[in-house]
């Protein structure tokens, strides 16, 4: 496997160390190679913009090199691809981060399986327990209809709007627990 970078990307041996570390951790690999890719995209930029040209070609040196560039980040880029995965956008992972939840249960209801809780400003929120929603309650697995008006439920959600959240993890209810 240590190999596929050197032969697939032309690197030299000296890599072999640091290929094989990156695959083993790819995550590792991401920092510097966002860096070269960076580094090569001015440097072609900027040889593109003096328009230099060999005596003898009509084409300037710069897009050759570009395109040898160009080559050699799309292999590297394909082959961390297959190690690490596709990648996810940042937006779409903030947007999709489940936030920690603790409620009280105002309303219930039961056939569209959520239940409502009242902020102290007056404003009810509401939260949508899917087939996909993990409900245990401590460590037994539990079902949502055992929860009841004036629990309070920990977990985790994730917010579809001001007034909505999706619940993506019921970790406990019940009555809150005295101090």
């Amino acid at each position: 496997m240590d190999t596929t970078l050197e032969t697939e990307c032309g690197f030299g041996s000296r890599s072999r160390a640091y290929a094989r570390q990156s695959l083993a951790n790819p995550s590792s690999i991401m920092k510097p190679l966002v860096t070269i890719i960076s580094l090569v995209t001015f440097s072609s930029i900027q040889m593109d913009a003096l328009g230099a040209e060999k005596p003898g070609s009509n084409e300037p040196p710069s897009s050759k090199v570009g395109e040898a560039v160009k080559s050699k980040i799309d292999k590297a880029a394909a082959v961390i691809h297959k190690a690490t995965g596709p990648a996810v956008a940042p937006s779409e992972a903030s947007a999709q981060k489940a936030i920690p939840m603790y409620s009280e249960v105002s309303a219930i209801d039961a056939a569209e399986k959520t239940f409502t809780h009242k902020n102290k400003d007056g404003k009810e929120v509401r939260f949508v327990v899917t087939t996909k929603t993990e409900i245990k309650n401590a460590t037994a697995a539990a079902k949502f209809e055992e929860i009841k008006v004036g629990h309070f439920v920990s977990g985790l959600r994730i917010k579809k709007s001001d007034t909505e959240y999706e619940v993506v993890k019921i970790t406990k209810f019940g009555p809150k627990a005295e101090k």
